[in-house]
């Protein structure tokens, strides 16, 4: 995996969602327990913006309250955040994954076709190849 985070087509994807896991660990070490599974990181940028995905308008509200917190708790862990925004997106979350977080999403065609380019560039027995076929297979039964 590090090898393809090197390629400069991909290199720029890894560093940006690498960048935004962290965010994410920032964010729910900050926020109480029972809200770090109904909430995620949508967006974050340099300026400071700080865009934050709730499962529901409860949850939306209660960290609404919790946003000077937010900020600050961030900022002292060196995650610059100037301003907080929150969107709600219940498809992201369902009444039956409250304790578990199971969020489905498909491959574009153009994905597919990327993932499927790369994958026949690799060395055949690789453990990556070999990833990469299994989750074009799951695409392709979609």
């Amino acid at each position: 995996m590090a090898a393809l985070g090197n390629t400069p087509d991909y290199g720029r994807l890894f560093a940006r969602a690498e960048h935004l896991a962290q965010v994410q660990k920032h964010l729910l070490n900050t926020i109480p327990f029972p809200l770090r599974n109904q909430c995620t990181v949508g967006q974050y940028t340099a300026d400071g913006l700080l865009v934050i995905y709730a499962g529901n308008g409860t949850t939306a509200s209660r960290l609404r309250h919790l946003a000077p917190s937010i900020r600050q708790k961030m900022n002292n862990a060196g995650v610059k955040v100037e301003n907080i925004r929150f969107s709600v997106q219940p498809q992201l979350y369902s009444p039956e994954s409250r304790n578990a977080r199971e969020i489905t999403r498909s491959l574009s065609r153009t994905a597919i076709e990327h993932l499927d380019k790369l994958s026949n560039s690799l060395p055949a027995g690789s453990p990556l190849r070999s990833s990469l076929a299994a989750l074009l297979a799951n695409s392709h039964r979609k």
